[in-house]
């Protein structure tokens, strides 16, 4: 291997912060994998020994180099040991079945934190589905059994040289098994499907001689894209199962959260449907349509709406649609927007260092109107069947407890609620209604229209995007991309996506959370 290329790509892995190009991030996860079959020992040893050594010096000074040093030097050889004999395990799967099996470690991205979590947490392995499956079926064909048994023997191996400790790797070493699909179809049943398919699989380790009670088992179905949807060439890339081995239950946990609502998900969008390209580089600054601020002085009550509309500063001429819109909402042609509000968000911390975190700033995401409403199963136990315990609590992120969010747009008032934000992982608890008032300000009185919509919400470290959909393909609105701040209730950036005919229009729609009329 060119150490020149080696020394780039470590580089880019202790220099995050500074931001190294997408292409070097993509570059360094492929020579990820090469450090890891070839080098993985020496260059854990070395690793640990540093870690050790910055860990000893902050607890003890001086004097507590050396000793840390020795302690993570230990730690780390065993555990680039680990690596390197489970990734050419995989490697030599792969190459015996032309498959691409991709991977990803996973490891704490603070190690003098306290936890229960070891250093090196665990490993990610993609497995495509090219012919694993029978197609519509969680049976699996006569190579997916070939190819998941040889799997199941890999996995029923314990990583430690120390027998004296591989019953205790084993008891507390977890395995999670992920289904994703393709957005073909409907995506209730691609979950559903995905989900016993991920269970297939956990049978087969199950019957390698893993306890069930150490496997659980997910459908993400179709709302973890990895690749174009629209693409008939790329799409089946998104029809893959996920192995993850975990060191523990509570590293189980931490991997289950920090997948929900990932930003990076958002690169592609969850429609099979080609859609207008309203990707921005990074280049290409605010949308084209970036609204100017509401006042914060502005009111809004549950039954009145008093708030101006947010009006966009665009550069970008408005045309007159071919076809009339239900609302003339006085956007323009989606074409020519260009989206970027989950490009600014940055990435809420997991707890794990994911290399995929350090370039999704950069990459290009998807707007809602290339999207459509995106649902994950629950983590499942093999063993019964039950869900993970996650001890979640029910408490609202300040700010988003069931309110009524509400403003004009081109005179016609639209309103959100509830919106509905728990902390914990920034779910949705309640899904929310959209209400058009059409002419809002105008004489007599207007009867409002109701529109049942999902919500899907993706966390940042300091804003959340609530991205919702209209559940009528014929409704005046198609769907809106806020984002919300975590610091107060406020909304930094939005777009409201309406239908024209066949074509698709956006206009800024920046609401305020109403007050309760006395």
């Amino acid at each position: 291997m060119n150490k020149s290329f080696r020394l780039t790509a470590l580089s880019c892995a202790f220099m995050i912060a500074a931001g190294c190009s997408s292409q070097q991030m993509q570059d360094f996860n492929a020579t990820v994998n090469d450090i890891g079959k070839n080098y993985g020992m020496p260059v854990l040893c070395g690793a640990g020994m540093i870690a050790g050594g910055v860990t000893g010096y902050a607890l003890s000074g001086k004097d507590g180099v050396v000793a840390g040093a020795a302690i993570g030097g230990a730690l780390g050889c065993a555990a680039g040991y680990a690596w390197q004999s489970r990734l050419r395990e995989l490697d030599r799967i792969a190459q015996e079945e032309n498959l691409k099996i991709t991977t990803e470690q996973l490891t704490l991205a603070e190690p003098t934190v306290v936890t229960a979590v070891p250093q090196n947490a665990g490993l990610v392995a993609q497995i495509p589905d090219t012919g694993m499956f029978a197609i519509g079926s969680e049976q699996l064909t006569e190579s997916g059994q070939r190819v998941v048994t040889k799997l199941a023997q890999v996995y029923a191996k314990a990583q430690t040289t120390d027998q004296a400790d591989v019953s205790k790797e084993l008891q507390s070493r977890r395995i999670l098994i992920v289904g994703h699909s393709d957005a073909t179809g409907p995506a209730d049943l691609n979950q559903k499907l995905s989900e016993r398919r991920a269970q297939t699989v956990g049978k087969v380790l199950v019957k390698a001689g893993i306890p069930a009670t150490s496997i659980y088992y997910q459908g993400a179905g179709s709302s973890r894209p990895i690749a174009d949807n629209s693409d008939l060439l790329l799409r089946g890339q998104n029809r893959r199962v996920e192995i993850v081995e975990l060191a523990n239950e509570q590293a189980l946990v931490m991997r289950a959260q920090s997948e929900e609502g990932n930003t990076r998900y958002l690169r592609y969008g969850a429609s099979d449907t080609a859609k207008p390209n309203m990707a921005a580089s990074k280049s290409a600054g605010q949308p084209a349509s970036s609204p100017s601020k509401v006042a914060g002085s502005q009111k809004i009550t549950a039954s009145q709406a008093t708030a101006k509309q947010s009006l966009p500063d665009t550069n970008v001429a408005k045309t007159a649609p071919k076809t009339k819109p239900a609302v003339d909402f006085g956007g323009s042609p989606a074409d020519a927007y260009q989206w970027n509000m989950a490009q600014n968000i940055k990435p809420k911390a997991s707890g794990f260092a994911l290399i995929s975190n350090a370039y999704a700033s950069d990459m290009p995401m998807s707007s809602c109107e290339a999207d459509k409403p995106r649902s994950a199963g629950q983590v499942l136990s093999m063993a019964n069947d039950k869900p993970l315990e996650r001890h979640a609590t029910k408490e609202y992120m300040p700010g988003y407890n069931n309110r009524v969010w509400a403003n004009t747009v081109n005179g016609h008032l639209v309103t959100v609620s509830p919106v509905s934000i728990l902390r914990d992982n920034a779910k949705v608890d309640r899904q929310p209604i959209l209400q058009v008032v059409q002419g809002y300000k105008s004489s007599g009185q207007k009867k409002a229209q109701t529109l049942k919509a999902v919500a899907n919400t993706y966390e940042g470290e300091s804003e959340v995007l609530y991205r919702v959909f209209a559940s009528d393909p014929k409704a005046s609105v198609s769907c809106m991309d806020l984002v919300f701040s975590k610091g107060n209730a406020k909304v930094s950036q939005g777009a409201l996506f309406y239908p024209s005919g066949s074509e698709a229009y956006v206009a800024s729609y920046m609401p305020i959370p109403a007050t309760n009329s006395k």
